[in-house]
């Protein structure tokens, strides 16, 4: 709202309301374009997603979706691109269950991993060595495989949660989640 006029007028703030309402409605069909990631940065989420278990390439999707925060949709395609490129590498591994393949991480695969990481790490302080930026540089992919692993635990228990849980059970679990928000807080302003 305008801080012009002191008087409070109510047709400026509906003018207002409706201009917002309109760029909602004009940018619904549009979506913020985040830089496509990489061959290697598609890898390295497809290993990191298959650290906590064997899974087929719709778990895989999920886990990577779920871990990125729904920022980044991977498709089958993309996953089982990828998948081949990394069973081909000896970093992956397949076998059939049931009528569908599931893919595990094979030593090797850790190991890539593990290296890629501490590149991603140190490419990441390099960036924010040269920037006045400092976390605004770092991704998700390249974030510390552990800490991605408890990421993608949290959205199955809080969907479960949705889906099955007694209003008491949603209401402790708010105070648990609005706990811990504040307590990642204030791990981030140890920095």
């Amino acid at each position: 709202m305008s801080t012009e006029s002191k008087a409070f007028d109510p047709r400026q703030v509906i003018d207002e309301l409706i201009g917002f309402v309109r760029d909602k409605a004009t940018n619904a069909g549009t979506r913020n374009t985040a830089p496509k990631p990489t061959e290697q940065q598609i890898e390295n989420a497809i290993l990191s997603s298959i650290t906590t278990g064997a899974k087929n390439v719709t778990e895989i999707v999920k886990t990577i979706s779920l871990a990125s925060g729904g920022t980044w949709q991977p498709t089958s395609g993309q996953v089982q691109t990828g998948l081949a490129k990394l069973v081909e590498a000896e970093l992956a591994s397949s076998k059939t269950k049931s009528d569908r393949k599931i893919y595990s991480i094979t030593k090797h695969g850790i190991e890539f991993l593990a290296r890629a990481t501490e590149g991603a790490e140190t490419e990441a302080a390099d960036k924010a060595g040269a920037s006045t930026k400092t976390s605004s540089n770092l991704n998700w992919l390249t974030c510390d495989p552990e800490f991605l692993k408890a990421a993608t635990k949290i959205g199955p228990a809080l969907l479960d949660l949705a889906q099955t849980g007694t209003r008491d059970q949603q209401n402790r679990a708010a105070a648990i989640l609005d706990q811990a928000r504040h307590d990642l807080h204030v791990i981030l302003a140890e920095k």
